[in-house]
């Protein structure tokens, strides 16, 4: 996140798709910002096939090929003409450069923001047919190599739950179902970017969605919040308030000091001093 609180969602993109697509972690190989020339010509995401007989049956995955070239767009950022052609040249650079048949690339937009006016201007003036699939998913035909639109807003959330929550002014439960699915594919650490990002942009349903989970899995995204810098100074202090919450919950059943200390990560002293104003011990110990 800048200055200006806007949020780089690019990373957290890049591990959305390999999240969505963890079942063929065998087949395909993710490589970030691929460089095309040594000037700053990059994709975002460049997938390639590494078995080249398996049928990718993932609904963002049907139109690959060998080589797939996936161009993301943030939340409130459009998609015009000139990005269109400016990913259609990464295809045709990439073919030169690699030596790839234009007829094995794949092009995918995903986006927040449905790009009408593209839409539009590649139906009338360029005479293509825009195959609308259904779910957020539609088919660019008529051009040199297969393309798709990714609408992730509207991609079904059970199908593909990493893109259609990458965004902010998500509600608890939808970061609460999110949280869940990502701990099921992926461990808690400081590469946890998605994790990062969705948190940077919905710091109050991440803190109520944590609440949700079983006091040991609380803890644990607590503590990568707090290890990894999930958020930002604001909410790292109301996540103090929550610890602080959750030592006066244990306490208040029973448990030691020491329990409370080690699984909230609250200094001892401190947590002496949360039971003294609870009244549940004397002052001094």
């Amino acid at each position: 996140m800048d200055e200006h609180g806007k949020i780089y969602w690019h990373s957290a993109h890049h591990e959305a798709l390999q999240l969505e697509l963890y079942e063929y972690e065998d087949v395909l190989e993710f490589k970030k910002e691929h460089e095309l020339s040594k000037e700053a010509l990059r994709m975002d995401t460049l997938v390639i096939k590494k078995i080249k007989d398996v049928q990718i049956s993932k609904n963002i995955g049907k139109i690959f090929r060998g080589h797939n070239i996936v161009e993301y767009k943030s939340e409130k950022d459009s998609f015009s003409f000139w990005d269109y052609q400016k990913v259609l040249g990464y295809a045709f650079i990439y073919s030169a450069l690699e030596k790839v048949q234009m007829s094995d690339i794949t092009i995918s937009i995903s986006l927040t923001m449905y790009p009408r006016e593209l839409i539009k201007t590649l139906g009338n003036e360029r005479g293509f047919k825009i195959q609308n699939l259904g779910n957020g998913i539609h088919y660019i035909d008529g051009d040199i190599v297969p393309i798709q639109v990714l609408e992730s807003k509207n991609l079904p959330k059970e199908e593909n739950i990493f893109l259609h929550n990458l965004r902010s002014n998500l509600n608890s439960e939808d970061v609460f179902k999110t949280l869940q699915s990502y701990k099921e594919r992926a461990e808690l650490n400081d590469k946890n970017i998605f994790i990062s990002r969705l948190a940077q942009a919905n710091p109050k349903a991440y803190l109520e969605a944590i609440n949700m989970f079983s006091e040991d899995l609380r803890e644990l995204f607590l503590e990568g919040a707090d290890k990894y810098g999930w958020l930002n100074d604001r909410d790292s202090a109301r996540l103090l308030e929550e610890r602080t919450r959750m030592a006066k919950k244990m306490l208040m059943i029973g448990d030691s000091f020491e329990k409370v200390a080690k699984i909230t990560e609250i200094p001892i002293d401190t947590v002496i001093s949360i039971a003294s104003e609870l009244e549940k011990i004397p002052a001094v110990v």
